[in-house]
This record gives C-alpha cells, structure tokens and sequence, in this order.
C-alpha cells in the first residue's frame, strides 16, 4: 500500500480537492503553531471535528434529532456509580487534554452523539429494561454499543487532523511526502467490514454473529466500562496478527464490564468470523481463574479505553502510587514495554485493582 500524497491526490485536509490544487505550498497558519494558543487551538479542533449522525442503517425510520447517546447506561450503571451526580472518567476534557482522571457530569459521561433519539431508545431498549440474559440478543447489542461509540471516536480524530492539516499543511513535509494521519483512516477501513455485519443483524434480527467469554463475578463493582483492541499477541505472547501488515484488516476483541444488581458481568467478544484466529485465545481467557480475570481486566482497560466510569469518592481513596501505574498504562507503558521486545503480561497483578474500588 502506497501512502505517499501524490499532486493529484485528494488533498489531506478533507475539501475535496486534488492536492496541488489545495494546501501544497500553503504556508502555516503562524496563530495555530504558536505554542502558546496550544490549549484554545485544541478546544477549537475538538469543536470543530464533532460528527452528529445516527449509525442505525435504516435511515428512514431516524427521528429527526441526534442525541447524545450514552455508550454506557445511564440511569442503570451511571447513576449508580456517580457521586454527588458525577462520575470520573479517563477522559480528558479539551481544557486539559493531559489529565489522567477527570471530573464529568453524569448526564455528560460517555456521551456521544451517534444515534438520533429513536434508534437510540428502541435499539437499546432490552438492555435498558431487563437484566442481562447472556442471549445473543444482550451480547450484541453490549457488544454494537461498545463498537458503535469506538467507530463514532475514530471518525471524529479523521475529521480533527483534517482539520489540523488545514492549518498546518507543512506536517506532510514531517512523514517524507506520506499521509501524516493514514494510519487513522486504515482503523476505520478496519472497522467497515465490521459495521456492515453488525447493521445486517440490525435489519435482519440475526444475532448470533459473535463469539463471547462471559465472565460472572458474584459481588457489584465501583466502576463501569467498555472497550475493544487488535490484540497482536495472546496471553503466552504467541503472535495473534501483525498490525503492520497494511494488506491485511485487522481483527478486533470487544470488552465491556459493568455490574447489575450484585453481580458483575465481562463480556468478551469478537465476529465469529474471526474465530480461527482467536481459537486458542478464547481457551486461555476461559481458563483463567478468578484472581487472574481480575488481573485481565485490571491491566487491558486503561490500555485499550478512555470509557471507563469510575465512582469518584473509591478513587480518590486509592493511594497516588496506584494512581499512577493506572495512568501509566493509560498513557501507553505497554507499547514501550512491547517495542522493546518485552510483551506485557495482563495476568500479572498491578498495584491497582478497580474490583477493589
């Protein structure tokens, strides 16, 4: 695959344009470079880059608002877990985009504005009434939430380094004439396929194209979360796919984790389409025991997710050290583990433990 930016090639910046016609030779705008307008220039670009659509395929029935739609539940989990009618999330809000932990409002926690008001409700709407049944029913849309806000995201970070090309056009120059955000644009490609297996089940009631791992654990939990990756390695560090394989769409793992009543649920799942692939991964996550699936859990979300509701009055207990082996992994310790040739290992216990929370 070619990255290269060629003359005639649509330019960058999203107009529509071929390049030369566009932003080759533009100069920078010397405003959004000046580090001192770091912060407003992010808040701008973050404005600016939102997407108000409804991912539903049926078009027509769409009610005519777009919502903000809660990727985790509201006043089933959400409410639960705030305090004082927040919750903390690591989030970052654009006044400080480099915060670990932040404060959020309950109604503004998790929100994203993916749906219209009518397929958000009828939609959800068995997982939002009833108790989770483990069926195929509940699993998928768990499972189409998580991806659903995850697809929405990733459009959202294209439309905002278009937008930042825009007004920095010489980042071309940084990358040796290659597209500076096409590894952005390939996790959506990733993602296409995906969508259109989860939007047939949506308009046929077929829902049975997932595998799944649930995990039971008899006691509710402080914080609620979902996720996904393209896990490259299992949990013996034997080589699952190869990200850097352009010619190849990469194969995603789904994690959601929230509590009902007194108990706690994990799912894991994946397109049954990929099962060859995840074969032994799936046995490895069946048989860990208790302690280890806690470890799991405790290490794979804040490397793979930014959607993670925490009760704020159980974090604030958590000693600072803690704090920052969560932030750590947060901020991507493991990629530097990894590059060094040292897989990181999720089942071995952090100094953390949310379960503990």
């Amino acid at each position: 695959m070619n990255n290269k930016i060629g003359r005639n090639n649509p330019c960058p910046c999203g107009s529509g344009n071929k390049y030369k016609k566009c932003c080759l030779g533009k100069h920078d705008d010397e405003e959004f470079t000046n580090p001192v307008n770091f912060l407003d220039n992010y808040k701008t670009l973050r404005k600016e880059s939102r997407i108000k659509q409804c991912l539903h395929p049926d078009n027509l029935a769409c009610s005519e608002k777009i919502i903000g739609a809660h990727s985790i539940q509201n006043n089933k989990i959400l409410k639960r877990l705030s305090s004082n009618g927040h919750v903390y999330m690591p989030c970052p809000k654009p006044d400080n985009p480099f915060a670990v932990m932040t404060k959020w409002g309950r109604k503004e926690a998790t929100v994203f504005s993916g749906f219209c008001g009518h397929h958000d409700k009828t939609v959800f709407q068995p997982i939002e009434d009833g108790i989770f049944d483990r069926s195929d029913l509940h699993i998928f849309l768990y499972t189409y939430r998580c991806f659903s806000v995850e697809y929405h995201k990733k459009q959202e970070v294209v439309n905002m380094q278009k937008n930042m090309f825009r007004r920095k056009p010489s980042l071309i120059g940084m990358s040796r004439d290659e597209d500076p955000f096409g590894g952005m644009h390939m996790a959506i490609d990733d993602f296409q396929p995906v969508k259109k297996l989860f939007d047939n089940s949506l308009l046929t009631g077929q829902y049975n194209i997932l595998t799944s791992v649930i995990w039971e654990i008899p006691f509710a939990i402080n914080f609620a979360a979902s996720g996904f990756e393209a896990p490259t390695t299992d949990l013996r560090g034997k080589k699952l796919q190869n990200l850097s394989d352009v010619s190849t769409l990469a194969k995603h793992v789904f994690v959601i984790v929230f509590s009902e009543e007194s108990k706690t649920y994990c799912i894991i799942s994946w397109l049954k389409d990929n099962d060859e692939l995840f074969y032994e991964y799936r046995h490895q996550l069946e048989s860990l025991d208790q302690q280890q699936r806690q470890n799991y859990i405790n290490n794979t979300l804040p490397i793979i997710s930014e959607n993670i509701a925490i009760n704020p009055e159980s974090w604030d207990k958590m000693e600072q050290s803690k704090k920052d082996e969560f932030g750590m992994l947060f901020w991507g310790l493991t990629e530097i583990s990894e590059l060094s040739g040292h897989p990181y290992n999720r089942l071995e216990a952090p100094t953390f433990d949310m379960f503990s929370l």
